[in-house]
């Protein structure tokens, strides 16, 4: 099981930290697999492997949730409950994404719901369209289906909208448990999302 301190909690809801570092001798996690976070909720592995200390960059710093390398040293010794040596010791690196604070979220993420449920996504997704001035729902998620993983500015030059409104409707979708991101900010259909668009498909 993958757990973090409270003070870290809305930062991974969010997206801002992404990876992790841990002082482990093994790797106790597998990639692609989801764990349960304790009072947060569930994580998928996106990635798993062994790194030096030293070679750990400012960015992976930053997403580590850290402001500076220092105050990542400190809490990593303060993990480890021992003295750390930075040069010559590796660490396990775990990048992962927010999924969501329960099981449900799970199931709906990869397309386990019923057919009134998929029913109603897709209406959803249809009025979603129809009061947009100019239709995007369909055609964001078959061009993620075919291109992606996609990042957000490949998103807004291929849709043609502003910033502020592909944000806006990546929010959305996300919501709706249709796409994911992983720790680059990259966005992928979901198993749900492939179920909706079989289905818009035929119409």
């Amino acid at each position: 099981m993958l757990s973090f301190k409270p003070k870290y909690h809305e930062e991974i809801k969010t997206g801002t930290i992404t990876v992790s570092f841990r002082d482990w001798k093994t790797l106790n996690v597998q990639k692609n697999k989801i764990y349960k976070s304790s009072n947060l909720g569930l994580l998928r592995v996106l990635d798993v492997s062994f790194k030096m200390l030293a070679d750990i960059q400012p960015t992976e710093i930053k997403r580590s949730g850290f402001k500076s390398l220092q105050d990542f040293k400190d809490s990593y010794e303060e993990s480890a409950r021992r003295a750390v040596d930075f040069h010559t010791e590796s660490a396990v690196k775990i990048e992962f994404e927010y999924l969501g604070e329960d099981i449900e979220n799970k199931k709906r993420l990869m397309g386990r719901v019923t057919p009134m449920e998929l029913f109603e996504i897709r209406q959803k997704l249809l009025t979603l369209d129809e009061k947009s001035a100019s239709p995007w729902v369909v055609k964001t998620l078959l061009l993620i289906e075919k291109k992606g993983p996609l990042k957000i500015e490949e998103l807004e030059k291929s849709i043609r909208m502003t910033p502020d409104a592909v944000k806006m409707n990546i929010r959305k979708l996300k919501e709706l448990s249709l796409i994911s991101s992983n720790s680059k900010r990259c966005y992928s259909i979901t198993p749900l999302s492939l179920k909706i668009l079989g289905i818009l498909k035929k119409k």
